[in-house]
């Protein structure tokens, strides 16, 4: 991996725009293919793991090694085989579609919430467990909103005409996936507007994005009576054992606000509407297992009108993806034998162990820090799992079973599987090597109650990250993204848990403050920025990911210069200049103006410009390494600069 001077638009000054001074040639060269809603190195990354993946399925279709190698083989050959899916219509499907159609009261209504849970298809509200945030060796069951079909809350709620007109387009989506179901044209058309009455009464009591964002309004515990003093009538008692869940004693209430107004609004809707609802949420889940008229009119809305895409991706990369979904561990298996080498597992823990080291420091130097916060961090930092690559020990899929009959059947009979899977670790310690990620994802992540960073073999890829590169691409690359979730350790909610993963409050209050203080700061600089058109970025809901992103270019800066002090320059440019265009190089993309506007109202990151200047605008490292004046457009004033790790 290297540097390449075609990707830059060296007609920019530095000083001005560096995201399009590091990026532009590239930018201007790779448009967003037709299949996409937005073209990066994310995504290069995932389209090359994907052939990798298509290529072990295939495999896997004629030569499997083992029965679980079967079971991929047979999942994909199910996808592809789109006649057997066209012959089979909503068989698959029949048996929800009867049940809905015998809904005769809101109670009945109610009552189909527990089966269709188990049938991975949630309506009103969905159940699931996780690590406990009060005792990280157990499991927690979480009861938490569902079934809204638009992006989020605000999609519902906006007085703008964008909202407005992708109200009136998911009305007509509605009612073109019910007449597809069955339902008679003219009933269809007068009762897609009803549903969105309903979605409208369901959104106005959940939280906002950025609310759902504060641990302190989630973190919500309650014993089985007081889950059924919560909405009496709602029977939520009944509901956790009718999933199967019946020896937990302890729900964590995700958002009580939006539990107790439920029953209200079920018994004000009229019943054909509740079907009409149920059946259009049956449909939305399994459309991309149905015939084509179905996941056509799917990708119409939410593939064109939300994501801004202008076709399709090809078919085997949509099966991929969903068993990626449904089966991701299993599919991990086979990508990570074919991709990873133990070399590269190596140097990145060497870099992980740098970086570790430059938090600590940073910790340890924080004039702000009381010595008793101090103390705890640096308790915490010790405390850090840390996975690369892939599983210790890779999970079993005993009991699930796949077949090349229907690919809507195995679909469903993945969700019963993991559901129940879920429900069984109630009654069991936590396993602390599991993953929550799929090891061949594109991603990384910072689990707080497990207090560890995780670094999937999928990520450990070009132009992240490059086991023979020389370390300031690697350092800006996978460098930053490592230190971004060291980052998260310590970020607006990721400081609330402690060592052992707990929630509760361990900072002084003057630490607190202080720490406040230099968050809202980050916040006031994000909203100024432009997501698209009109619409700024939303400092609060992206605060988090703001903190790690400018913590993680600190970090990797200050360990990239102390492990490549005396490295020689590459291609006339200094290791700190290639280190933060290798940087800029991760977050370079195009976005369609339909998914950004998605996104700025429910994705934490801040679009991908943004991610680059915003930590850079504040990085006196970045201004000497380009010998960029006090005055240069991207730089803030210097008594304006944010410094948090």
């Amino acid at each position: 991996m290297t540097l390449h001077a075609e990707d830059r638009d060296p007609s920019v000054d530095p000083g001005a725009d560096f995201y399009r001074f590091a990026n532009g040639g590239w930018m201007d060269a790779h448009p967003i293919p037709a299949g996409f809603g937005a073209w990066g190195s994310f995504e290069e990354v995932l389209t090359r793991n994907e052939l990798v993946l298509r290529s072990e399925l295939e495999r896997a279709g004629t030569d499997p090694h083992d029965d679980l190698e079967r079971r991929l083989g047979d999942f994909y050959a199910s996808g592809m085989d789109t006649e057997a899916i066209e012959a089979a219509g909503l068989a698959p499907i029949q048996h929800l579609l009867d049940a809905v159609a015998a809904i005769d009261s809101p109670q009945s209504f109610l009552d189909l919430h527990a089966p269709f849970l188990r049938e991975g298809l949630p309506l009103l509200y969905a159940a699931g467990a996780t690590v406990d945030h009060e005792d990280s060796s157990r499991y927690l069951l979480w009861v938490v909103p569902s079934g809204l079909g638009l992006p989020d809350r605000d999609s519902y709620v906006t007085e703008s005409e964008a909202a407005a007109a992708l109200r009136a387009a998911y009305v007509d989506h509605v009612a073109a996936q019910l007449v597809n179901a069955g339902t008679e044209p003219g009933a269809a058309a007068a009762l897609a507007p009803r549903v969105l009455e309903l979605e409208t009464r369901l959104a106005e009591p959940q939280l906002k994005a950025e609310e759902r964002r504060d641990r302190g309004r989630t973190l919500n515990k309650r014993s089985l009576d007081d889950l059924a003093a919560l909405s009496p009538a709602l029977g939520l008692p009944a509901y956790v054992a009718a999933i199967g869940a019946g020896s937990t004693q302890v729900v964590n209430v995700s958002e009580p606000a939006y539990l107790e107004a439920l029953r209200p609004i079920v018994d004000a809707t009229d019943v054909e509407v509740l079907r009409a609802y149920a059946v259009f949420q049956v449909i939305k889940a399994t459309a991309s297992a149905l015939p084509a008229a179905f996941e056509d009119e799917a990708f119409e809305f939410y593939g064109k009108r939300v994501e801004g895409k202008q076709e399709p991706k090809d078919r085997w990369k949509r099966v991929v993806a969903a068993i990626g979904s449904d089966m991701g561990e299993a599919l991990s298996q086979l990508f990570v034998h074919a991709t990873f080498s133990e070399a590269a597992k190596e140097r990145a823990e060497a870099m992980v162990g740098e970086i570790l080291a430059e938090m600590r420091h940073s910790l340890e130097t924080r004039d702000w820090m009381s010595e008793q916060t101090r103390a705890k961090a640096l308790t915490k930092l010790d405390s850090f799992g840390v996975k690369i690559g892939y599983p210790d020990e890779w999970r079993s899929w005993d009991g699930l079973e796949i077949g090349r009959q229907s690919y809507a059947a195995n679909r469903l009979a993945a969700s019963r599987f993991d559901l129940a899977r879920q429900l069984r670790k109630l009654d069991e310690a936590v396993d602390t090597a599991e993953w929550d990620m799929p090891p061949h994802i594109v991603n990384a992540y910072y689990h707080p109650v497990r207090n560890e960073i995780v670094f999937p073999a999928g990520i450990l890829q070009e132009p992240f990250f490059d086991a023979a590169a020389d370390d300031a691409v690697n350092y800006g690359g996978i460098g930053t993204v490592i230190a971004h979730e060291v980052t998260h350790g310590f970020d607006d909610q990721g400081r609330r848990f402690d060592a052992d993963g707990a929630f509760r409050d361990w900072w002084t209050e003057e630490d607190q403050a202080h720490f406040t203080g230099l968050a809202e700061r980050l916040v006031a600089q994000f909203d100024e920025y432009v997501a698209v058109g009109e619409v700024h970025v939303n400092g609060r809901l992206t605060l988090g990911e703001n903190i790690a992103d400018l913590g993680g270019i600190a970090l990797a800066q200050r360990a990239h210069a102390r492990v490549s002090a005396g490295s020689p320059d590459i291609d006339g440019l200094t290791p700190a200049q290639r280190f933060f265009l290798a940087n800029a190089a991760v977050w370079r993309g195009n976005t369609s103006e339909e998914l950004a506007r998605t996104l700025a109202q429910i994705d934490p990151h801040s679009p991908r410009k943004a991610r680059v200047h915003g930590p850079l605008s504040n990085s006196d490292a970045f201004q000497q390494a380009f010998g960029l004046p006090d005055d240069a457009p991207v730089m803030r004033p210097r008594q304006e600069r944010i410094q948090i790790w």
